[in-house]
């Protein structure tokens, strides 16, 4: 099988058997995407307005909420973490609490392992990162709430964050049971 690489504008191109395919889009970085009048005084410094301004994740009235990505899963998630400040279940649901950077809050919510139902979690605000979540079981009754939803979040810059969990079969379902907690970082 013959291979055949092209480069079109600003694709790269692979033809294989007379059928084209793209395989990367190639962008010209020599021209600034923001006016200059825009740019950051430092590379460092956001651009107001720009995806990395993080001053609208920071607005909870304007933000919307998102799943986070974990950003440390060395530790398993049914093992205990150093560092943890607070730890709470689904009965603690409704608090607010104040987080230094760098201090851990840890949900374990419990579930069925037996239903279908699962726990969805969104974050809205800023302030802190998931550090890893999952899922872990006690052993015993597959059918009773032996099974449990574990997320770790780590307080990473000044600003509130609400923890707004769901336990439904459909993420898009409203959900009976919730748990709720707004985590300002100082």
């Amino acid at each position: 099988m013959e291979k055949k690489w092209l480069m079109a504008g600003i694709a790269v191109v692979c033809v294989v058997a007379g059928a084209a395919v793209l395989l990367v889009s190639v962008m010209n970085t020599a021209a600034p995407a923001v006016p200059a009048s825009a740019q950051p005084a430092s590379p460092t410094d956001p651009v107001s307005g720009s995806t990395q301004d993080p001053g609208s994740l920071c607005n909870l009235s304007t933000s919307g909420s998102r799943i986070l990505v974990p950003t440390d899963t060395s530790v398993p998630i049914g093992d205990p973490m150093p560092g943890i400040r607070y730890s709470f279940t689904r009965d603690e649901s409704g608090k607010t609490i104040v987080l230094a950077k760098g201090e851990i809050v840890e949900i374990n919510l419990g579930f069925a392992p037996g239903l279908a139902m699962r726990w969805v979690v969104p974050v809205s605000g800023c302030g802190i990162e998931l550090v890893n979540d999952g899922v872990w079981y006690t052993g015993g009754d597959f059918w009773n709430n032996t099974g449990f939803y574990r997320a770790r979040y780590r307080a990473v810059s000044p600003g509130t964050s609400v923890i707004d969990g769901k336990l439904v079969i459909r993420p898009e379902e409203a959900g009976d049971l919730r748990f709720n907690l707004t985590v300002i970082v100082k």
